[in-house]
Formats: C-alpha cells, structure tokens, sequence
C-alpha cells in the first residue's frame, strides 16, 4: 500500500493504492469461492457478479481467470510425469488436457471432427457447471469462457509443447448450439 503526506500532515493513500488492495481483496474472494465450489458455481458467479458491480465483468471474470489457471498449473505441475509424451503433440496435449485433466471421452462427452497431423476439432456436449450457471444467471457463455477459461486452457497446452494453440470457436457455444466446438493447433 503506498501512503503519501497529505497537507495536514496525515497519509493519503493513493488511487494506485486503493485498486492495488481492492484488486487482492477481489482475487481472494474469488479464490475463496472457486476452492470451494464444488459442482454449483452460483455462489462463485454471485461473487464474481458482485465484483462487477463495482468494476466491471470483464475485471472480475479476470480474477476467475487467475484463479483457474493457477489450479490447472499446479494440476499439471503435480500430474507431469504420470501423461503420455509420444511424437505427437497434438494428441499429448488432446489427452493431457481433455482425457487426463477434464475427464472427458469421445464418443460419450464429444466427438473429434476434424483430425490433422497439425489440428484437431472437437465438439463436446458433456455435462457443464459454467454453463448451468450462465444460463441460471443469464450470462452469455462467449464472454464468460472467453474471458475466464480461453487463456487457462493455452497456458495448459503450452506447458505440454509451446507449440500448441488453442481455439474455441465462440459461434458454435452451448447454449447457442448443441455442443462447444475447439481447436488444437501445433504452431510451426
């Protein structure tokens, strides 16, 4: 916190400060709520909708963001040694990511629609607690999974093999069509 002398002689503190510490006050509370929210992400959306209020939704789907991509890095952090490495990392990062971490399986969560030696398309229609809770509180899943989950899944992948590229194709996303269509691509 940065403290200035003010005329009277008393510490002001400055905006800089203020958003500073209101920023960590934010990140906490959502950490507190994401840590603990179980397969019901309404209190968790209900705070980051609360932050919003005072800031904006992009700001607080921020403090989300933060909050998943550390747990999904720590998750890889812990889990490394135990993924399949082979030659190609299309398919390490496919199985890594969506078979190892997210628990999900093609033919039952989604189907592959596309498979390349350098990209691979994939819809799911697996089962979702963000989008229950959008459709709940009427938020629009473009702009919650692009803001809050898009960059946590390419940290992810690039941990894999910095090479990997994730997409999501935000015209093709649940609720507004039957399944959410994404795209892992090898950068050259």
């Amino acid at each position: 916190m940065i403290r200035l002398p003010s005329r009277d002689g008393d510490t002001e503190l400055t905006r800089a400060g203020c958003v500073s510490e209101m920023d960590d006050t934010y990140l906490q509370l959502v950490r507190a709520k994401y840590d603990s929210k179980g397969d019901d992400y309404s209190d968790l959306f209900a705070t980051i909708l609360s932050i919003a209020e005072e800031s904006s939704l992009d700001e607080a789907l921020g403090y989300l963001e933060r909050c998943v991509t550390e747990k999904r890095s720590a998750w890889l952090a812990r889990n490394r040694s135990a993924l399949l490495r082979t030659a190609d990392p299309i398919d390490d990062g496919y199985r890594a990511f969506y078979g190892a971490y997210l628990g999900l399986s093609v033919p039952q969560d989604g189907e592959i629609v596309e498979r390349t030696p350098t990209r691979m398309v994939t819809r799911w229609w697996n089962p979702c607690a963000t989008l229950d809770v959008c459709q709940k509180l009427g938020l629009d899943t473009r702009v919650v999974c692009c803001r809050a989950y898009h960059r946590p899944v390419q940290v992810f992948l690039e941990s894999i093999d910095p090479r990997l590229r994730f997409d999501r194709n935000y015209d093709a996303l649940r609720p507004h069509t039957p399944y959410c269509e994404e795209i892992l691509t090898l950068a050259e």
